[in-house]
């Protein structure tokens, strides 16, 4: 059957010519001169790049800072559903990553040797987190959220006015 012949497959022997030669990294001698043997990393290399990653982990939220600054800057002052919503997420998120993320961020980097380095990074992420939280609670002042005059703590104060206002004719 014609059909039969075509579906069945053939089964290719390696080459046995000698005019052909097998392409790299097919060659039986090519495959002999590198021997992958495992490499043992000693301890004190494990710890310093763990105590590397562990850096490079605490100080991912101020490499965020900038944009977070600008995009705060490009929703506005105004009270609408977001520039409310980007103040809460600024607020919301740090405290979150804070008391829930930071242990479990550097819980496997953590050894006997850097518990030092990992407190300090741990330090230096807390710190990132309230970097970005400041970042919010500027914007809620500018929007006038916070109450930081007197008139908004004593009620015989006057709130200060405007002796200019606008008229539409």
């Amino acid at each position: 059957n014609m059909y039969a012949e075509l579906l069945t497959p053939q089964v290719v022997s390696p080459s046995t010519s000698k005019t052909l030669s097998s392409p790299p990294g097919f060659g039986g001698d090519h495959a002999k001169l590198g021997t992958a043997r495992p490499t043992k990393q000693d301890d004190a290399q494990v710890s310093e790049l763990k105590a590397k990653r562990a850096w490079e982990l605490a100080i991912a939220p101020a490499k965020s800072l900038p944009m977070t600054a600008f995009m705060s800057y490009m929703t506005g002052n105004s009270l609408q559903i977001i520039p409310m919503t980007m103040a809460f997420m600024l607020l919301w998120n740090p405290i979150k990553a804070i008391f829930t993320e930071t242990n479990a961020l550097f819980k496997n980097l953590s050894t006997k040797d850097n518990s030092s380095t990992i407190l300090q990074t741990k330090l230096v992420y807390v710190v990132c987190q309230l970097l970005n939280m400041a970042v919010g609670v500027y914007k809620l002042s500018n929007m006038g959220l916070i109450p930081n005059r007197e008139a908004d703590w004593l009620a015989w104060k006057e709130v200060v006015g405007f002796k200019e206002s606008l008229v539409a004719w």
